[in-house]
């Protein structure tokens, strides 16, 4: 487990590693709990995509958004994909900003009070076989407010090899070790595409035809 942490010269009333810790493991036990509900969603073992992603790294990161008087000329983060996990996002204050792609348009996901807002990375969208999609998303920045979020990224621990789950049909993904799809996520990420796309089959290309 990574925790970020924005440095600070004030100390804060409470402890802020302990109360991290513990939003971390509610977190985590959460992710769990989702991962098997999907698993179970899709035909597969409840088991299935937990055992993909037990026992990995899990970040968990601030993010602060200060208001700009120019909101049209900045952008809070660029448009993309998360490539190597399971994201829960937690919107601190009721600022807007977080937007998804869908069909050629951009959507706001506005904050909902005790919501969580669940984001599927690329490789849980090859391990379901497509089954569920990796969102493109964007942050934009507010002229008046700003906008402050917790995240906890789960990362996977596929041993080996990344590949479409069995019982899931005929591969749309195929299958690549765990080192070079991470490699390759780093190196899309800086050339601006999206490595998961150079991962489809005929399947999927055929279907995309259709």
């Amino acid at each position: 487990m990574l925790i970020t942490l924005f440095a600070s010269s004030h100390s804060p009333a409470y402890n802020t590693r302990d109360a991290l810790e513990k939003y971390s493991l509610e977190m985590s036990s959460l992710a769990r709990r989702l991962l098997r509900f999907m698993a179970s969603d899709i035909g597969v073992e409840r088991e299935a995509l937990d055992g993909a992603f037990r026992g990995k790294r899990q970040t968990v990161a601030m993010h602060h958004y200060p208001p700009c008087r120019h909101p049209d000329k900045v952008i809070g983060i660029t448009p993309h994909h998360d490539g190597l996990g399971l994201a829960l996002l937690l919107h601190v204050d009721d600022t807007p900003g977080l937007q998804v792609r869908r069909g050629g348009r951009w959507f706001p996901l506005d904050p909902l009070p005790g919501a969580l807002v669940v984001n599927v990375g690329d490789i849980l969208q090859v391990l379901t076989n497509g089954k569920y999609r990796s969102a493109e998303h964007r942050v934009l920045v507010d002229a008046e407010r700003g906008r402050t979020t917790v995240v906890m990224f789960q990362g996977a621990s596929v041993a080996g090899t990344v590949r479409p789950l069995p019982g899931l049909g005929e591969a749309r993904y195929r299958a690549i070790e765990y080192g070079e799809y991470v490699k390759g996520n780093f190196r899309a990420l800086v050339e601006g595409t999206r490595f998961v796309d150079s991962l489809q089959t005929d399947v999927a290309q055929d279907e995309k035809e259709i």
